[in-house]
């Protein structure tokens, strides 16, 4: 093998690829970990921001109903001033639904 050194260098090289693929394999695989993580949190979020949407939304329709209901007009002053406008529907008209 005295012959041949730059057989034998190639020879080490080509053995260590393998190594090196590993290691840069192992990194990647980390790295995606990391990423795979911090997607499915804000995912999380994202549908937790969704869930409180609809709670505020109907805790504030509640509160308008009561600014209403109990002719309220500071509850409607304060749902004002945080930019949110009552809109009343007109009342049905009672009786049977015939319209007479």
């Amino acid at each position: 093998m005295r012959e041949r050194p730059a057989l034998n260098t190639a020879l080490v090289i080509l053995a260590a690829v393998p190594l090196v693929l590993t290691v840069v394999n192992f990194v990647l695989a980390q790295g995606n970990y990391s990423l795979r993580t911090e997607v499915a949190r804000r995912q999380h979020l994202i549908g937790e921001g969704a869930q409180v949407a609809r709670v505020n939304q109907a805790l504030i329709r509640e509160i308008a109903v009561t600014a209403v209901k109990s002719k309220d007009d500071k509850l409607r002053e304060l749902l004002a001033k945080t930019g949110i406008t009552i809109k009343l529907s007109p009342t049905p008209p009672s009786g049977d639904g015939r319209g007479e």
